[in-house]
């Protein structure tokens, strides 16, 4: 083990949290701020009309199994749960389908399936199966994935099924998203395979069997709280609602300036998201703050309760910049029990659109849910924005000696990177 060493962490999310418990594990005397009156980041809860919700994710890819296993490690495995069995659906202004079983990303795997026919039509689907007698021409990590699908299955299936689903998980346009931003080795994947349907085909292939996604009782924010008191146990320190201003470096290691007054310490993690690298520290980072805004709403709607579009819907063409709508008392049965009846939805808007979301979600859920819902059947409504929903990933994750980038500030998009990439580390070794 290396000599013990004062760290400070900055961001008390899961990737904050992983590092700390890693560090203090390890003997090092770590003390985490977070500006949040609590730990979790986008993977916390917030409560609404009574109610325990996530306030950002709500669930964790299985692939991999890495997030079950700290799951599991933390002692909330016979928490872990699978959502109920109904297809999502999209919808845009003019029409409203299921999206097909068969897919990856929504690139329909098997092209010329009924669920595929009915997305995008005959001719749409007899184009995408072309893409698998096109011939493979220069495809690297750079390639733009919404120029790479209209050139291999064509314009149907890239934007009535493609683009809905990349532009709900990564909450910026299709043609600004690089097939390495995707996945590692999937320009490669594509030029070895023969086309983009034999490489969505692998992929699917490799996942595990089940649902793509998982999810806890008590919601995914629990998984913090757990990991907050597991990193406790280990001897970290975590402070909230301490806000850090700067972070500079000094004569001896790090200065870390928190509502004024200054800490010292010998190295320093930041696992904030990438535009607040940047405010701290101009010199070393800059990243285009993305935002998202999630509106979520608790309703008395009966005529919710047949699960009119399955556990939710992904938007496309909408004025409002409604993108998604997940309908979380259809998709968990743990949380419809908790809820007695009342239906909990949650749309998400770019935050250009969101900033008056709440005089408009009830208007979008009614439109994406394909139900009149009234003012009167609202008990609450809480819109909460978040930072950087697509981070970049970062060619240096130690730009600084002694400065340490983790989780959203390294690039990390979702549960699954930040728990792999902490399994990876050699933090503090």
């Amino acid at each position: 083990m290396a000599d013990p060493r004062s760290w400070i962490v900055v961001g008390a999310g899961p990737a904050g949290l992983l590092a700390a418990r890693r560090l203090a594990r390890a003997g090092h005397d770590v003390t985490v701020f977070e500006s949040a009156p609590h730990v979790g980041g986008r993977v916390s809860l917030h409560e609404v009309d009574g109610l325990s919700l996530d306030a950002g994710a709500e669930s964790f890819a299985s692939r991999g199994g890495q997030v079950a296993a700290l799951a599991r490690d933390l002692g909330l495995g016979d928490k872990i749960v699978g959502p109920e069995p109904l297809p999502a659906w999209i919808v845009t202004p003019q029409d409203a389908y299921p999206l097909p079983k068969a897919g990856w990303l929504g690139v329909p795997t098997v092209s010329l399936a009924r669920d595929v026919r009915r997305a995008i039509g005959w001719s749409g689907a007899l184009r995408a199966a072309a893409d698998r007698v096109l011939p493979v021409g220069d495809v690297d990590d750079s390639t733009s994935l919404g120029d790479l699908a209209r050139d291999r299955i064509g314009a149907a299936a890239t934007d009535r099924l493609v683009a809905p689903v990349v532009q709900g998980i990564y909450s910026r346009p299709l043609d600004e998203i690089a097939l390495g931003d995707i996945a590692p080795g999937l320009a490669q994947q594509i030029r070895d395979k023969g086309g983009l349907i034999r490489a969505a085909t692998a992929r699917r292939a490799a996942a595990p069997a089940g649902a793509a996604v998982q999810g806890l009782v008590g919601g995914i924010g629990t998984l913090s709280q757990a990991l907050a008191a597991d990193a406790r146990a280990a001897g970290a320190r975590i402070v909230t609602d301490a806000s850090v201003g700067s972070v500079e470096r000094s004569r001896h290691g790090w200065s870390v300036w928190v509502d004024g007054e200054r800490h010292h310490a010998d190295e320093v993690v930041l696992a904030v998201p990438q535009p607040v690298v940047a405010a701290l520290l101009p010199d070393v980072a800059w990243a285009q703050d993305r935002q998202v805004a999630l509106v979520t709403l608790v309703l008395d709607a009966p005529e919710l309760d047949s699960a009119p579009r399955g556990t939710g819907v992904l938007a496309t063409g909408f004025s409002s910049g409604a993108k998604a709508l997940t309908h979380a008392t259809a998709k968990w049965r743990w949380l419809a029990v908790a809820a007695e009846g009342k239906h909990v939805v949650r749309l998400s808007y770019g935050i250009d659109n969101a900033v008056d979301a709440r005089s408009h979600a009830l208007a979008d859920a009614s439109a994406l849910l394909g139900v009149n819902l009234r003012e009167t059947q609202v008990r609450e409504m809480v819109r909460v924005q978040w930072h950087d929903s697509a981070p970049a990933a970062v060619e240096d994750r130690e730009p600084l000696p002694g400065l340490h980038l983790v989780g959203s500030a390294a690039g990390a998009t979702g549960l699954v990177s930040i728990v792999a990439d902490d399994a990876r580390a050699t933090l503090g070794a």
